[in-house]
């Protein structure tokens, strides 16, 4: 009786050992069938792997090496978690079958990247003009048009490290899958994805025509807005308060300029934003899009409606974020290589009723108003009053009527403050 116990003892150990060494052959092969299919365009290295019963398997001390571009990124920990055992055993026959697991979970840990390695170097290229994008991100942000590695360091950032995590349930009967995505980048921003895909059957139709349903998409800010503010105040020797108003002066300005008018809440919004650097939430439903072929007929708006799109600002849901476009124009300013900031007559030609007074505009807009009466104040503190003439681009020169005649100040552009425009 003793020795059957003991060989019964000796033979679960030899099970255990066998299954264990199994799951982790097994998660060895799936790991480099994956770096071989990766080869052409990367060379991924590990330390180690670790795996669990529960259907967990981690790959740590990851290096991927991309030879285009001469550049690394550095991963502490790549974890599968699937639903058991047996699924994570069977995923990489599975994968090869383009079959879908029922649900996989993916979790990325500490993917870091150098700033001044040779991708960010790429983007920091002084030969390649900055995008639109960077041009709107940048708006009364001193001389600096994009931020790139530069403009990153200055703000306290040596490498971004992200943390992500994947996640799906697949229906096969109703062919839907419902995903999260999850990308935390460490003292920098969170982006949280949710949604829903239609007429997935297998791994091939994912790459196919597919129904889009429901989508959220959560921005929440992780000190990056209020580094930039600092950032971009003390690049135009403002104070923080006085960057947010002139960035938010010539947004409206620039978006004027591309022929955009969005409405009064969309742009209080994104104050709000910049100033208590909190989230954003989007939601909409996208069930209607796919195969809809009067979809390039619609208007903003009615794509807006379409899509029963909503947004929140710091959990409070903004009403007004319809948006007015002149396709002419922004077909003419996209192809343009500049554009030039709203004028005075097509800022009038957009109101119902034109009531004349003194309005706020960016100091950068300020070049438009030449022969309009103005209010300006110098970051001394002084304040002139006159008709503006903006005959030398440096040197604004503002004309006061005297009872005894008139005097001319003459204002370097890089001194004033702030500007009001009588129209």
């Amino acid at each position: 009786m003793k020795k059957i116990v003991i060989a019964l003892f000796v033979l679960s150990i030899a099970f255990f050992a066998a299954v264990k060494g199994s799951l982790w052959y097994f998660t060895q092969e799936f790991v480099d069938n994956q770096i071989i299919r990766a080869k052409p365009v990367a060379q991924i290295s590990y330390k180690e792997i670790k795996t669990s019963f529960t259907g967990t398997a981690t790959v740590t001390g990851v290096k991927v090496f991309i030879p285009v571009i001469d550049e690394s990124i550095f991963i502490e920990s790549i974890q599968f978690i699937a639903p058991d055992l047996v699924t994570l055993l069977m995923l990489d026959s599975q994968l090869q079958k383009n079959e879908l697991p029922e649900s996989l979970r993916l979790i990325i840990t500490g993917a870091s990247l150098d700033l001044n390695g040779n991708l960010m170097k790429m983007i920091d290229n002084p030969d390649v003009e900055p995008t639109q994008l960077e041009i709107f991100s940048t708006l009364a942000c001193g001389d600096t048009y994009r931020i790139g590695t530069d403009a990153l360091s200055r703000m306290g950032y040596d490498r971004l490290t992200s943390d992500i995590i994947l996640s799906y349930q697949f229906n096969a009967r109703k062919k839907t899958l419902h995903y999260i995505l999850k990308n935390n980048i460490r003292d920098f921003t969170h982006f949280n994805l949710a949604g829903e895909l239609h007429n997935i059957s297998d791994v091939t139709s994912l790459a196919k025509t597919i129904q889009p349903g429901a989508i959220t998409l959560e921005i929440l800010d992780d000190s990056y807005i209020e580094r930039k503010n600092r950032f971009c105040a003390n690049r135009g020797k403002r104070k923080v308060d006085e960057y947010i108003n002139e960035h938010i002066l010539q947004v409206e300005e620039y978006l004027l300029s591309y022929g955009v008018k969005p409405e009064e809440g969309l742009i209080n919004a994104y104050r709000t934003i910049l100033e208590t650097s909190g989230s954003i939430v989007l939601k909409a439903d996208l069930n209607k899009l796919t195969g809809t072929k009067e979809i390039m007929t619609f208007e903003p708006n009615d794509i807006i409606q379409f899509v029963h799109l909503k947004l929140f600002v710091n959990g409070e849901r903004i009403n007004e974020i319809s948006i007015d476009i002149d396709k002419e124009k922004l077909i003419k300013a996209a192809t343009d290589t500049e554009v030039e900031l709203e004028t005075p007559d097509q800022i009038r030609k957009k109101r119902a009723v034109i009531i004349k007074k003194y309005r706020r505009v960016s100091v950068a807009n300020l070049k438009n108003f030449n022969g309009f009466r103005v209010k300006v104040e110098t970051y001394k503190g002084k304040q002139f009053k006159g008709t503006l003439k903006t005959d030398n681009p440096r040197i604004y020169e503002v004309v006061s009527r005297l009872r005894s005649g008139n005097i001319s100040y003459h204002l370097p552009v890089n001194t004033i403050k702030k500007a009001e425009v009588f129209n």
